[in-house]
């Protein structure tokens, strides 16, 4: 915790303003206070959300930012654990342990004192996400390559590596819809530079393994490979805490996550105040280091 191995802060009984950003290369932290103290989101990523979101945990993709409010005051006792109980790698790896199961101690002091600080009710409420205006559907497919001996040797996005062509090219000021098909066993925080996106659903792929996947391996085109006929599995509902605009959010694997996207200020729709359409550009792509380091990185190329 900034450059510290489970360090401690000495807090009063009143609320702090906590701004957490997972910079770790591919851990995820799912958050919780051991002696139950509650966590008030107020915003995630770069953007408020509408008013104020009540949780006992919450689970931080690489480079995620939750912006949250802890009330020490409603601690019954004089330290609190910050814990972290997810797995790793995740959703399937290994459970936590004594080393990575805690993540810092709040030593909190006795004396009870008046606390002026008030949550507001609501936030701040941005222009909707419009489905209906959304000038383009994309499908953006997440794929693992291995050797014959199932060992992984690189991950690519839509297929293609980076030094391809951009075949992503929105326009400044555009929405489009994009359906992100996880066909890998890990969850992938995608980071989208420039874009804030708002998160619809996410619905599971049955029977993948069937002939999905292997179409998609060999034609690498989801509407040819009828994904519409996979994609009718449970549905997982966004979280309350991220209904907000995201930067990054986390894809599940075997999952299709539809998110719309906007390219263009939030507060206001407005144009951005420099030239978006420069070159290099812009890129999307998985936030585990480790991943993107072995290209799961693609180019985004703005247009006017």
């Amino acid at each position: 915790v900034n450059g510290k191995a489970w360090p401690y802060m000495a807090v009063r009984r009143r609320k702090y303003r906590f701004r957490i950003i997972n910079a770790s290369n591919a851990r995820f932290f799912k958050f919780f206070f051991t002696n139950g103290l509650e966590i008030v989101h107020v915003a995630s990523d770069s953007a408020y959300l509408e008013e104020p979101v009540t949780a006992n945990e919450t689970l931080v993709a690489p480079s995620e930012i939750a912006d949250v409010v802890v009330d020490f005051s409603k601690s019954k006792s004089d330290h609190a654990i910050l814990a972290n109980d997810a797995a790793y790698p995740y959703p399937t790896g290994d459970p936590v342990n004594e080393a990575n199961g805690k993540v810092m101690k709040f030593i909190i002091e006795k004396d009870p004192e008046a606390d002026a600080f008030r949550i507001p009710e609501t936030l701040i409420k941005y222009p909707a996400a419009d489905l209906s205006a959304a000038s383009r559907t994309r499908y953006i497919v997440m794929y693992e390559y291995t050797t014959d001996a199932g060992e992984p040797t690189h991950l690519y996005l839509n297929g293609k590596p980076f030094d391809d062509p951009a075949t992503e090219t929105p326009r400044e000021g555009s929405t489009e819809v994009w359906n992100v098909i996880n066909l890998t066993e890990d969850n992938h925080p995608l980071h989208i530079h420039l874009g804030l996106f708002k998160v619809v659903d996410q619905t599971e792929l049955v029977d993948p393994e069937e002939g999905f996947k292997g179409c998609m391996m060999k034609l690498n085109d989801a509407e040819k490979c009828h994904v519409g006929k996979y994609a009718r599995g449970q549905k997982l509902g966004v979280r309350p805490h991220e209904k907000g605009w995201k930067n990054v959010y986390k894809m599940t694997p075997g999952y299709v996550t539809t998110i719309v996207v906007r390219f263009s200020f939030i507060h206001s729709n407005s144009s951005y105040p420099f030239d978006a359409t420069a070159e290099p550009g812009y890129v999307y792509h998985c936030h585990i280091l480790d991943h993107e380091d072995n290209v799961m990185m693609r180019p985004l190329k703005i247009m006017k």
